[in-house]
């Protein structure tokens, strides 16, 4: 399957990308490199890759691929509440436009990586994916508003939406690791 991987060198995408390489997939990453000066010292260079921001993919760039994991955003609610209007426009509005460029490439399926911030503060909560959204924050709001391309399904496009928690290693809570 040849897969087009956006946001392969961010936290998520260096180890996703190899993943389904090592799984025997043809693996194209898509990716402004804004990260490039951090710390991520295990960014996948080998794979070919699309060097462009994903405001500027092009539904020319979607044409031979099987599939497209879509892991671009700005990464979290603090850094979404700094600038909501770049919030919107990168996690929102870019990532609808590339599902709609998706579905009219006849590329399917179509994961986007969601978030648990759709949810909001749950307090003392125990939630599952039949929880009603309540977001409270930029990043939170913007996500559930990609997953409404769900209206997109059909019998040749199928959208999925992976609401990941935190993403960042052990955490210590209380002194206690988990």
């Amino acid at each position: 399957m040849r897969i087009l991987v956006t946001g392969h060198r961010g936290y998520i995408g260096t180890r996703t990308a190899p993943f389904l390489a090592d799984a025997g997939h043809e693996v194209v990453g898509a990716d402004s490199d804004l990260l490039e000066p951090s710390t991520f010292g295990t960014a996948p260079r080998g794979f070919p890759s699309l060097h462009k921001d994903i405001r500027d993919i092009a539904p020319g760039d979607l044409e031979g691929f099987d599939a497209v994991i879509h892991l671009v955003e700005l990464s979290n609610d603090p850094l979404g509440n700094l600038n909501p209007d770049l919030t919107y426009e990168i996690i929102h509005r870019a990532s609808v436009r590339l599902a709609e460029m998706a579905k009219q490439a006849g590329v399917s399926p179509f994961l986007f990586a969601s978030s648990c911030s759709t949810y909001g503060a749950a307090g003392g909560k125990i939630l599952d994916e039949t929880a009603e959204f309540s977001p409270v924050t930029p990043y939170g709001r913007s996500k559930v508003l990609v997953e409404h391309v769900a209206k997109l399904t059909d019998d040749d496009f199928s959208p999925t939406f992976h609401r990941n928690a935190t993403t960042n290693g052990t955490a210590r809570l209380s002194g206690k690791r988990r």
